[in-house]
């Protein structure tokens, strides 16, 4: 890890009042150099520097504060240096400009962060029903496998599955269909616990995670998600039906794919077997 990736994850853990305090500290010393040094040279835009690492870390009303407190500084060390009442207004007028500039960098910064942000949320995130793409399950999934064989804690894996999605969307339309697997994964969303991991990993299939939790556990939530699932499916008179394959690890293998791929073929067993039902089985 090189020093400026260093440095970033140093700052990015430290509390927003730590980086102010750093922020102000910044704007102290330069505002000690803008006094010292000979009138003619200007340290201006190193002010920058403490208001970039204020609002990139601390956020846009932080940045801003330490904008005004740049060209208050600023005004203080130059206003010192020469007193002269006709010239005041001059101070007053470059105190503003520089305090315009500043805070258009803050938001500038304000909006590349949110933007940086929301980009990394869509790379990770399912835009149709807002829970985790294949990419971050994977993820989370093998932190979940890692700390399951550190402990021996089982966890479960569900397949889901929606029968015929295509018939879906030609009984009514594309749009229905995005409804659909929105809903699907809000409905299972209040059925679980902030704990479990859903993800959708397909066009129609979605990956529920349980950590933790032995077979007549996962169990009873897993029937009670494909309960809620059939309910909703009725409220919204959607001809929708689910095939679900669980497997409760209690020896977990090495590998996502591996946990997927098993989950996944008792699913498609279900499938060929007449579909909407659900499989539930102990591997040791």
């Amino acid at each position: 890890m090189n020093l400026k990736v260093k440095i970033i994850h140093y700052l990015e853990n430290k509390p927003k009042y730590l980086l102010i305090g750093l922020g102000l500290l910044l704007v102290l010393i330069l505002g000690l150099i803008d006094y010292v040094i000979p009138r003619d040279i200007s340290v201006s835009i190193f002010y920058i520097i403490p208001i970039c690492i204020t609002t990139w870390f601390a956020g846009e009303k932080a940045g801003i504060a330490i904008s005004i407190a740049s060209a208050i500084t600023w005004l203080i060390a130059n206003k010192t240096l020469d007193a002269t009442a006709s010239l005041s207004a001059t101070h007053y007028w470059n105190a503003s400009v520089r305090l315009g500039f500043f805070l258009t960098v803050t938001y500038l910064l304000s909006e590349l962060r949110s933007a940086r942000e929301r980009e990394k949320t869509l790379a990770r995130t399912d835009p149709t029903t807002g829970v985790a793409n294949k990419k971050l399950f994977s993820e989370l999934a093998i932190l979940e496998i890692k700390r399951a064989r550190r402990y021996g804690h089982p966890f479960t894996l569900a397949y889901i599955d929606v029968d015929d999605f295509k018939n879906i969307n030609k009984y009514g339309s594309y749009e229905i269909g995005d409804r659909l697997l929105l809903t699907l994964a809000q409905t299972i969303k209040k059925t679980i616990r902030d704990t479990d991991i859903l993800a959708r990993i397909g066009g129609d299939e979605f990956a529920l995670l349980l950590p933790g939790i032995g077979y007549e556990t996962a169990h009873t939530v897993i029937a009670r998600v494909q309960q809620q699932l059939v309910d909703t499916m009725d409220e919204n008179k959607w001809p929708a039906t689910f095939s679900i394959g669980a497997i409760t690890f209690l020896n977990p293998p090495d590998s996502v794919d591996e946990v997927v791929e098993k989950a996944d073929y008792l699913m498609y067993c279900i499938k060929n077997e007449g579909k909407n039902r659900t499989e539930h089985i102990i591997e040791q």
